[in-house]
């Protein structure tokens, strides 16, 4: 098995463990959406619903990037991460309905369902999972995304159970590769006993080798970049590791 001498394996998600494909901006996704929140009491066509969805989303990033622009960590608009929860109850709100939480996160799942294209595990996800949870390594997920998307989508891949634990953006406020990212995940733990596998060069790689731990990048179709210097070992397939 590759890094012998780490107790925690970290994992990106999307692009590492998970192939993903979404669309949120075919029309289907907003005629789809209006229709529910119409049907929710909250009336609004297709256009109104993505103007005020873009709206709302812009407005919300620059008010949690004031308030994360201070202090000793300071993060930008590109590294802060909102909860769409939150817009989806101010689109309620706006039609004079107040949601419950359960509302809220239907809401997000009709969202991501009318947009999701392509969900499935890479080959040899589980096979990783399962040999590293049987040689007692603890297991934790990484990921610049949003919970209401993402937990369903882990249980429904089956993999939900395996984490030790899981580490979100939107639950965060901010994304990898910030230090607050990376800060907030390694708690408790020591970098030096961690590696972090992932697809990113930047997000994944060396946001990790940033925090002091060792890192490993794997290159799929959902790379954002082909790196040529990179100081990480390199896989070219998940079942690799072992």
């Amino acid at each position: 098995m590759m890094f012998e001498d780490k107790k925690n394996f970290m994992f990106d998600l999307y692009g590492t463990l998970v192939d993903i494909k979404t669309d949120e901006g075919l029309p289907s996704v907003w005629n789809t959406l209006a229709n529910y929140y119409s049907l929710k009491g909250a009336s609004y066509n297709d256009t109104d619903l993505k103007l005020s969805y873009g709206r709302i989303c812009a407005a919300k990033t620059l008010e949690l990037a004031s308030k994360r622009g201070r202090g000793r960590h300071r993060l930008s608009e590109t590294d802060v991460e909102i909860d769409l929860l939150s817009v989806f109850k101010e689109l309620y709100n706006a039609r004079g309905i107040d949601p419950s939480l359960k509302e809220l996160n239907d809401t997000a799942l009709v969202m991501r369902s009318a947009s999701l294209l392509k969900l499935r595990l890479y080959d040899g996800a589980v096979k990783v999972l399962e040999e590293l949870k049987n040689s007692g390594r603890r297991i934790y997920l990484l990921s610049n995304a949003q919970s209401c998307f993402t937990v369903p989508e882990l249980k429904m891949l089956g993999i939900c159970d395996y984490f030790d634990g899981i580490f979100i953006s939107s639950q965060i406020g901010a994304k990898k590769p910030s230090q607050v990212f990376y800060d907030e995940a390694l708690k408790g733990l020591k970098a030096s006993e961690c590696v972090m596998i992932g697809n990113d060069e930047f997000a994944d790689i060396r946001g990790a080798m940033a925090a002091g731990m060792e890192a490993c990048y794997i290159q799929t179709e959902q790379s954002p970049s082909f790196p040529v210097n990179l100081p990480s070992i390199r896989i070219d397939h998940l079942r690799d590791l072992l």
